[in-house]
């Protein structure tokens, strides 16, 4: 009996060390999965031409040249991730410790890059308006200064003290809502006036804005779901408790996250190719005002010298008698 029951005990912890073993490796799948994700978002993001580019090897971009720059940085440190921290002894202390930092710079980079276009946008209109800082950039670094104090804080103390902390981490990614809102909105007011929709803004424009509000609901939903988490995973009959669930879910994963960043390259790359296209018309124009000018000057001149040759034939003819 006592090695029947030492058997059993052997046998069943065997089978727990397999369903964790389990756990773990669909857990690296599905961070990994997320890291493939990431890379199908940059290549939309910047593999894409300018019209301006003469390579197709390098970031290109214009305006959008500094989205891009920032967006291949943040992959960067989520491949590393993958490689360093989670396919190489994942249970040394280290680089789990290392894994923790870079994901908290992983989070506070995703607004970093939301809030890089706003300021994209500052620098477009501040050649038209007077913007808020003067100089482009400025308003923006508070908000970048409480999004990145918010999110160290959450994931400090939600390793310390408690798992709910995390919902810290949420509410800094949906007050990096707010100013890129009201500059998207800026931008509308300037680029659409007049009409019966005045400050609409073109389509894609409130696309982007779209993707904004719905970024900071679900956000803020999230972080209800995240602070009044009891930790049970026990949902049944609780429809609002499994609605949070989900958005938290989506959050996570980083879909909200990505999908968010994926709309604001698009907008910009759209911008940096009106912006070549209009400055191409521009000086198109500038150039036949000026070869009409030239053409005017000629005409005003042969008309003169023709008028003084008239004169002249005049005056031969009067001098020799003839009239």
């Amino acid at each position: 009996c006592i090695k029947s029951k030492i058997g059993c005990r052997d046998h069943h912890r065997h089978i727990h060390i397999a369903t964790l073993l389990t756990m773990k490796s669909g857990a690296e799948v599905h961070f990994l999965a997320g890291q493939i994700f990431t890379l199908g978002i940059a290549a939309i993001a910047i593999l894409p031409r300018m019209p301006s580019d003469r390579s197709n090897y390098t970031i290109g971009g214009k305006l959008s040249y500094p989205f891009r720059r920032a967006l291949l940085g943040l992959v960067g440190i989520g491949v590393f991730r993958v490689v360093g921290c989670h396919f190489h002894h994942p249970e040394s202390v280290f680089l789990r410790t290392m894994d923790g930092i870079l994901g908290t710079v992983h989070v506070v980079g995703q607004s970093f890059l939301c809030l890089t276009t706003a300021y994209l946008l500052q620098c477009q209109l501040s050649r038209y308006i007077n913007i808020e800082g003067v100089v482009p950039g400025r308003s923006l670094v508070p908000a970048l200064t409480i999004v990145s104090c918010l999110t160290i804080l959450g994931a400090v103390l939600s390793e310390i003290r408690h798992p709910n902390w995390w919902c810290l981490i949420n509410l800094a990614e949906a007050y990096s809502c707010f100013p890129v809102i009201k500059n998207l909105r800026l931008y509308a007011s300037v680029t659409t006036v007049g009409g019966h929709q005045h400050g609409r803004g073109p389509v894609l424009t409130q696309t982007v804005t779209l993707i904004e509000y719905w970024y900071l609901i679900t956000s803020l939903l999230s972080f209800v779901g995240e602070a009044t988490n009891d930790g049970d995973g026990d949902e049944d009959g609780k429809p609002i408790q499994m609605i949070l669930q989900a958005i938290r879910h989506n959050q996570d994963n980083g879909v909200d996250d990505w999908t968010r960043l994926v709309l604001h390259s698009v907008f910009l790359n759209s911008i940096d190719e009106l912006q070549h296209f209009t400055s191409s018309s521009t000086v198109a124009g500038n150039s036949d005002s000026t070869h009409s000018s030239e053409n005017t000057t000629a005409e005003r001149d042969t008309d003169v010298s023709i008028y003084e040759n008239h004169s002249l034939t005049l005056r031969q003819r009067r001098d020799h008698g003839v009239v």
